[in-house]
């Protein structure tokens, strides 16, 4: 009886982590800042990002020009009304978090913003501290925007890509913080200690205003919870698991705690080497998969997390349609039960078809059908 209770109460501890999607199995698309330029003539520079007038037009213009176009398939909206965002959810771009950390940041007409690595130097690492936000520009940029759409609305609304711990590193103190981690490992953790601490008080001061901190970082993470706090672990797939769990690892664990409900972000090929790493930081619920990684053995290691697979942009550009629906539904069988997944192209540029987005779009919604009887 006694050994009953314990597996029932271990049951409803691992139910408790499992996150419910709120869309089953959502489809999410973002373009390159290049397809939105090259078709439709919008630009990026940084008025984009900090005027609130054009943020708010080009937020509206986006959402209407996906509906004219992709309408068919969910995206955009018909008749999009002003709206107060504070952060370009409909492009894939980080770069505040180290502009906080003094890189200068460059503006394209047709390109997300380049981040211009600092190249940090010893001393400067040695002395290396977490930003202090209201006495730092970058950040008063930020809340002088949602000072003035929140005098023009009420409230605001979206959210700021806030990279990652070992992406800032890399900005800040360029290929020097992989030598760091060899020979100087102290040095390397006081530089990811600052920046974790940073991104923390970062995050917690967006998601107080706004509710949400991760829609930039994915559009997936508004289709399963928007709430989700989604860590940036690009640069991730570069180091060894090793040095993820010497390094990383502890970065990753204060900020699961600090930072609930909590995602990763790996869209390297090899999330499945780094799954028992990230197995161990507490209470994950959300990965986002790198195409290329074997999601058979991430589900094995991952079993109760939702998954969000993401298909490769390049590839979408040549491929036939046959091979399209061929690795979504491998994809999505390799991911288990579909209400744990959710499928995405990130970053598609001009020259990606239409046919082949819309192929991703209904092989996924045929996938539903045929699946929705077996796991319901």
């Amino acid at each position: 009886m006694l050994l009953l209770c314990l597996k029932k109460l271990e049951l409803y501890k691992l139910k408790k982590k499992m996150i419910k999607s709120k869309t089953f199995l959502p489809v999410t698309f973002v373009f390159h800042p290049d397809w939105w330029y090259q078709n439709y003539g919008l630009t990026f520079e940084k008025d984009f990002f900090y005027d609130p007038d054009v943020r708010i037009e080009a937020d509206r213009k986006m959402r209407k020009i996906l509906f004219e176009r992709f309408g068919n398939i969910g995206m955009g909206e018909k008749d999009p009304k002003p709206r107060p965002c504070i952060g370009p959810t409909y492009l894939a771009a980080g770069y505040i978090i180290s502009e906080m950390f003094g890189c200068e940041i460059k503006y394209y007409k047709g390109a997300s913003p380049e981040v211009i690595p600092k190249m940090m130097s010893d001393k400067q690492a040695d002395r290396i501290e977490p930003v202090k936000l209201k006495e730092n520009h970058a950040f008063r940029k930020v809340r002088r925007l949602i000072d003035k759409l929140k005098s023009q609305f009420g409230y605001v609304v979206g959210d700021i890509n806030w990279q990652g711990v070992l992406n800032v590193a890399l900005d800040i103190r360029g290929q020097a913080i992989f030598i760091d981690m060899i020979q100087n490992p102290n040095r390397a953790r006081r530089i990811f200690e600052s920046i974790t601490q940073t991104i923390i008080d970062f995050v917690n001061y967006i998601r107080g205003e706004t509710g949400t901190s991760s829609i930039s970082v994915n559009r997936a993470v508004k289709y399963v919870d928007p709430k989700i706090n989604l860590h940036s672990n690009c640069t991730v797939a570069m180091i060894s698991p090793e040095m993820y769990e010497k390094f990383l690892l502890e970065c990753d664990v204060k900020l699961s705690k600090a930072l609930q409900p909590y995602g990763i972000h790996h869209d390297g090929p090899n999330l499945h080497l780094h799954a028992d790493g990230y197995a161990k930081v507490p209470d994950v619920c959300f990965f986002d998969v790198g195409w290329g990684s074997d999601i058979s053995i991430c589900r094995k290691k991952l079993p109760h997390a939702f998954f969000n697979l993401r298909y490769d942009p390049v590839k979408l550009r040549t491929a036939t349609q046959e091979e399209i629906k061929k690795d979504v539904v491998r994809m999505l069988k390799e991911a288990g039960d579909p209400h744990k997944v959710g499928f995405c192209c990130i970053n598609m540029g001009s020259d990606t078809p239409d046919e082949s987005i819309a192929t991703i779009y209904y092989t996924v919604q045929e996938y539903k059908k045929e699946s929705v009887q077996v796991f319901s």
